[in-house]
């Protein structure tokens, strides 16, 4: 019986290990020339399906991932792609738009796109518990927004507000953490 226990184990650890090669290698491949927009917004949807992953999403029990977007942005498409394609634990990904901040309702994910007019704050105020805010204006995640696309050296990266995961009721996996910019 001992033998089974260790064989399950160690079949465990080569997932583990491979899932997380999976999220390093999307982030670590996050370079791209300067200007070229096509591929800046499909990093970023891989980020966003990564994040489902890597986001621990309490007690939230549904039989599909939800990522929203706010604004004009050209991570629709991307997004849609990998929706088609792509599940995360046999659940599938919806993909949704609000055409103004006063449609948000509940989704696992929101991105808010860098043309939204309106203020964080009034974003933050209409998004329900359990919703990831990610955003990609210089400041988003000072401001309160969970994560935060920001070009480093012609890299994509992220910044992540600890505060705000734990508003949310979220919990990001140290894996995640340990390649996300830390802001307070």
């Amino acid at each position: 019986m001992q033998t089974n226990r260790r064989n399950t184990s160690r079949s465990a650890i080569p997932l583990k290990w491979y899932s997380g090669l999976m999220l390093c290698s999307v982030f670590v491949l996050c370079s791209f020339q300067a200007g070229n927009r096509d591929n800046e917004y499909k990093l970023k949807a891989a980020f966003l399906y990564n994040f489902i992953q890597y986001i621990d999403w309490g007690t939230v029990s549904t039989n599909e991932y939800t990522i929203c977007m706010v604004g004009s942005s050209p991570i629709e498409a991307p997004l849609r792609e990998i929706a088609m394609t792509r599940k995360d634990s046999d659940k599938k990904i919806k993909i949704c738009h609000y055409r103004s901040v006063s449609e948000i309702g509940f989704s696992n994910i929101l991105f808010v796109s860098k043309d939204v007019e309106e203020s964080l704050d009034i974003i933050l105020a209409k998004v329900p518990k359990g919703t990831l805010v990610v955003g990609e204006k210089p400041g988003c995640a000072q401001d309160g927004a969970a994560m935060n696309f920001v070009i480093i050296d012609n890299k994509l990266k992220f910044e992540s507000n600890l505060k705000a995961l734990s508003t949310a009721g979220l919990k990001a996996s140290s894996q995640l953490l340990k390649l996300a910019i830390i802001k307070e």
